[in-house]
Protein backbone atom coordinates (compact mmCIF):
# COMPACT_ATOMS: atom_id res chain seq x y z
CA UNK A 1 0.00 0.00 0.00
CA UNK A 2 1.41 3.53 -0.69
CA UNK A 3 0.24 6.82 0.29
CA UNK A 4 -0.77 9.54 -1.98
CA UNK A 5 2.35 11.94 -0.71
CA UNK A 6 4.47 8.47 -1.71
CA UNK A 7 3.30 8.15 -5.30
CA UNK A 8 3.38 11.72 -5.60
CA UNK A 9 7.04 11.93 -4.53
CA UNK A 10 7.76 9.30 -6.83
CA UNK A 11 6.12 10.60 -9.70
CA UNK A 12 7.13 13.83 -9.75
CA UNK A 13 6.24 15.14 -13.02
CA UNK A 14 2.69 14.70 -12.39
CA UNK A 15 0.60 17.53 -10.50
CA UNK A 16 -1.42 16.27 -7.41
CA UNK A 17 -4.76 17.20 -9.90
CA UNK A 18 -3.52 14.95 -12.00
CA UNK A 19 -2.43 12.56 -10.03
CA UNK A 20 -5.64 12.28 -7.78
CA UNK A 21 -7.91 11.91 -11.10
CA UNK A 22 -5.94 9.24 -12.66
CA UNK A 23 -6.67 7.20 -9.17
CA UNK A 24 -10.03 7.63 -8.91
CA UNK A 25 -10.28 6.28 -12.66
CA UNK A 26 -8.06 3.23 -11.76
CA UNK A 27 -10.11 2.95 -8.86
CA UNK A 28 -13.38 3.43 -11.07
CA UNK A 29 -11.75 0.66 -13.39
CA UNK A 30 -11.09 -1.77 -10.51
CA UNK A 31 -7.15 -1.73 -10.46
CA UNK A 32 -6.93 0.33 -7.07
CA UNK A 33 -8.48 0.05 -4.02
CA UNK A 34 -8.60 3.49 -1.63
CA UNK A 35 -8.68 2.85 1.69
CA UNK A 36 -9.43 5.65 4.16
CA UNK A 37 -8.17 5.96 7.40
CA UNK A 38 -10.75 7.83 9.32
CA UNK A 39 -9.08 7.52 12.95
CA UNK A 40 -6.94 10.47 11.81
CA UNK A 41 -7.17 13.69 11.42
CA UNK A 42 -6.19 14.51 8.36
CA UNK A 43 -7.82 11.56 7.24
CA UNK A 44 -5.36 9.04 5.70
CA UNK A 45 -5.99 7.45 2.42
CA UNK A 46 -3.81 4.35 1.05
CA UNK A 47 -3.79 3.13 -2.37
CA UNK A 48 -3.12 -1.03 -3.22
CA UNK A 49 -3.35 -2.43 -6.52
CA UNK A 50 -6.10 -5.05 -6.44
CA UNK A 51 -6.00 -8.28 -8.03
CA UNK A 52 -6.73 -7.09 -11.01
CA UNK A 53 -4.05 -4.83 -11.39
CA UNK A 54 -0.94 -6.80 -10.35
CA UNK A 55 -2.36 -8.93 -13.34
CA UNK A 56 -2.63 -6.00 -15.28
CA UNK A 57 1.27 -5.10 -14.03
CA UNK A 58 2.47 -8.21 -15.29
CA UNK A 59 1.00 -8.25 -18.55
CA UNK A 60 2.55 -4.99 -18.99
CA UNK A 61 5.85 -6.14 -18.10
CA UNK A 62 5.66 -9.25 -20.54
CA UNK A 63 4.84 -7.15 -22.98
CA UNK A 64 7.81 -4.83 -22.08
CA UNK A 65 10.51 -7.85 -22.42
CA UNK A 66 8.54 -8.62 -25.72
CA UNK A 67 9.58 -5.27 -27.12
CA UNK A 68 13.03 -5.29 -25.98
CA UNK A 69 13.91 -8.40 -27.28
CA UNK A 70 12.49 -7.25 -30.63
CA UNK A 71 14.13 -3.98 -30.69
CA UNK A 72 17.59 -5.43 -30.18
CA UNK A 73 16.82 -8.38 -32.85
CA UNK A 74 15.46 -6.15 -35.09
CA UNK A 75 18.35 -3.39 -34.25
CA UNK A 76 21.02 -6.80 -35.04
CA UNK A 77 18.89 -6.77 -38.77
CA UNK A 78 19.43 -3.48 -39.27
CA UNK A 79 23.42 -3.62 -39.12
CA UNK A 80 23.21 -6.63 -42.10
CA UNK A 81 21.87 -7.43 -44.89
CA UNK A 82 18.79 -9.87 -43.78
CA UNK A 83 16.60 -12.37 -45.65
CA UNK A 84 14.29 -12.75 -42.81
CA UNK A 85 13.59 -9.77 -41.77
CA UNK A 86 10.98 -7.45 -43.55
CA UNK A 87 12.18 -4.27 -43.48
Amino acid sequence: MRRFSELKNTLMEVTPKILSQRLKELENEGLVTRIVDASTIPLKSEYKLTQSGVELIRAIKTMKEWALKWQIENEECESHDCDVCPF
